[in-house]
């Protein structure tokens, strides 16, 4: 009679293994998202290697590793954890996985080793791996078991190979987007309030072509020229701004839209799609309050005198840009009053 494992070797039971691996590489290459990946990779490990619980690790931005959370949820030992901490490093560094029972293994790490051994325990660190680099880590631990012997491995180190190009790809495809969402946020924000800037307020201007009815408030603060004269730009005018901008964030409501106008400058606008002619003026006027009573920094409320706030009402004939230029004009008429004295 044929033994198990003898049968394994023979060439039926080695190309079944080795489909049953690729099979399972397959449905981690058909994933295009690392977390998803991960999962399953964990879940492979239990059921190719016999692995009691499996841990994730992820590489940091500033070069470190961090654990992921496990999809079993079971702790390790100890000792368990102790080996796993060590081989980590020395894994990475040294960019070949490393398995606790090795016979040659670290010296330093003999006692360890022994302690690990006389509990039952097995770790091994296997490294993701493509492309010279490393991109994940797997700490697979066998508790109170035997790891499984070579005859019962044969396929897996073939679905590890399939394995790191599937997550060197997810992994890459993540930062691109990472990147790309970087990119857009630093397009679309004004650097110094974090509000949309306006680039960001063309976008959306061009959103509502067909708005109806559609308010739009502008507003100028005052004291800019006089806190840059007074303190410089860092500590003054942009400090200022930064004040107002955070106050503006706060006041906008649902479905409302506030950006600065632009990068050199004390103007703002609120766009309020939906807004008839008796909600748009009483915005402005709360937003003009609002800002009026703003308590800024010491010693900018030196030379802060509040915002000259105006305000448009979209026309049938015109385009939510058109409205944004009469609601400027609105600001300015409300900024020469305000500084005549009269209301």
């Amino acid at each position: 009679m044929i033994s198990a494992t003898t049968d394994l070797l023979e060439p039926a039971g080695y190309a079944a293994q080795l489909r049953a691996a690729l099979a399972r590489a397959y449905v981690v290459l058909g994933k295009r998202d690392w977390e998803e990946q991960r999962k399953l990779i964990s879940t492979h490990l239990h059921e190719l290697l016999g692995a009691s619980v499996v841990r994730v690790f992820e590489r940091e931005n500033h070069g470190g590793w961090r654990s992921l959370p496990q999809t079993d949820g079971t702790d390790i030992p100890a000792v368990a954890r102790e080996m796993e901490a060590e081989l980590l490093p020395r894994a990475f560094a040294a960019g070949k996985s490393l398995l606790s029972t090795h016979p040659v293994l670290d010296p330093d790490l003999a006692d360890l080793a022994a302690r690990c051994s006389s509990a039952g325990i097995t770790t091994h660190v296997l490294l993701v791996r493509a492309e010279g680099a490393t991109h994940a880590a797997f700490a697979a631990h066998w508790l109170g078991c035997e790891r499984a012997p070579y005859d019962q491995r044969v396929g897996f180190y073939l679905y590890w190979d399939t394995v790191g190009i599937a997550v060197s790809l997810a992994l890459e495809r993540r930062r691109a987007e990472t990147e790309l969402r970087a990119l857009q946020e630093r397009a679309f924000r004004d650097p110094l309030t974090g509000l949309p800037n306006a680039q960001a307020l063309e976008d959306e201007l061009g959103l509502h072509a067909s708005t109806f009815p559609f308010g739009v408030v502008a507003l100028d603060f005052d004291g800019l020229r006089e806190a840059n004269a007074a303190f410089g730009y860092e500590a003054g005018g942009d400090r200022l701004i930064r004040v107002v901008g955070g106050e503006l964030a706060r006041l906008e409501l649902g479905g409302e839209f506030v950006a600065r106008m632009n990068t050199a400058g004390d103007e703002f606008v609120l766009l309020l799609p939906g807004a008839d002619e008796p909600l748009t003026t009483r915005r402005a006027s709360e937003v003009e309050a609002a800002l009026d009573a703003l308590a800024v920094p010491t010693p900018l409320g030196a030379v802060y005198r509040g915002a000259s706030v105006g305000f448009a009402q979209r026309r049938g004939d015109e385009s939510p840009g058109q409205t944004l230029g009469r609601a400027l004009e609105s600001m300015r008429e409300r900024k020469h009053r305000r500084r005549h004295g009269s209301g």
